[in-house]
């Protein structure tokens, strides 16, 4: 049966090829009942959900003679109930532990292929009606695990979920790949984002102003709201290994896993690239051409 892919109802109209002398009806037009009117909430979707439920059984009946195997996701056409906007394409998870985390995103998780098979009968309340299943797939799966990670002698939790979180999905991390060295990078931006100071003029001038007291071998950190925000190190370096540099920058984003490291003859030169945001673009003019230029600028912190 036709319903509205919305709320379900039968008052459902669609296109039909006539005859305009005869008014003879030849036959449906062309996806006539994909698309159509409903009496409730108007041009709408239109499913037939036991036929989505008999091509789910086949494609999954395909699948698992070819793969001697059974999927763990379904690729699939989907229509929002509550923001409708016609087809719309997500994935959908069956079966697995159920503290388990996947590397993409999914509009809804089921224990099984029966209840795969309800999403299809429309419901407003679940916010969306599943109208087409396009195809099964297998993608890994990590359990979600909590791993402490020790940085600078503080205890930082991180779960498989936050790593998968920051690290793009191209990245394709293994569970060893997070126990090598994903789960204490993560645990490390973790921790970079509590620091609560920022680069601001009042800053900048204390730290040029101190400059003299800072040893070789010291550093200073603070926060950088750029497009992304960044944690930033300023290390006074050793002379004689990197002269004439005297100063070098570490740069870590919060949002995801770019880096930046750079070193620099003079801390002025330093903190005034990290005020024109790491700009190298020769072709893009710096936001301040000198640090009496940001100063002035800033002059009311």
């Amino acid at each position: 049966m036709i319903v509205c892919s919305l709320c379900g109802g039968t008052d459902v109209k669609c296109a039909a090829v006539v005859d305009p002398n005869t008014k003879e009806f030849i036959e449906f037009g062309y996806e006539a009942f994909l698309d159509g009117e409903c009496s409730q909430c108007g041009n709408v979707t239109l499913t037939d959900p036991n036929e989505i439920k008999s091509d789910i059984d086949k494609r999954w009946t395909e699948y698992t003679a070819r793969n001697g195997s059974r999927p763990n996701f379904a690729l699939c056409r989907i229509v929002r109930t509550d923001n409708y906007d016609g087809y719309g394409q997500a994935r959908i998870r069956i079966g697995g532990p159920s503290k388990a985390v996947e590397k993409c995103n999914t509009v809804a998780a089921c224990r099984d292929l029966d209840e795969l098979k309800t999403l299809t009968d429309p419901d407003p309340e679940r916010g969306f009606t599943l109208v087409e299943c396009q195809a099964f797939e297998f993608r890994p799966v990590m359990e979600n695990r909590i791993y402490l990670i020790e940085i600078d002698g503080e205890s930082i939790p991180v779960t498989t979920e936050e790593v998968l979180k920051l690290y793009p999905e191209q990245h394709n991390l293994t569970q060893d790949d997070i126990e090598r060295y994903a789960a204490t990078y993560t645990a490390q931006i973790k921790s970079y984002r509590g620091c609560e100071r920022c680069l601001d003029a009042v800053l900048v001038r204390r730290l040029l102003d101190e400059e003299r007291l800072m040893k070789p071998g010291e550093s200073d950190s603070f926060k950088l709201q750029q497009r992304f925000q960044w944690f930033v190190r300023i290390r006074k370096e050793r002379e004689k290994p990197y002269a004439p540099f005297r100063y070098t920058v570490e740069a870590f984003c919060l949002d995801n896993i770019q880096t930046f490291t750079r070193r620099y003859v003079k801390l002025e030169e330093a903190l005034l690239h990290c005020l024109n945001g790491f700009n190298e673009n020769a072709s893009i003019p710096d936001r301040y051409r000198s640090m009496d230029e940001y100063l002035t600028k800033n002059q009311k912190q």
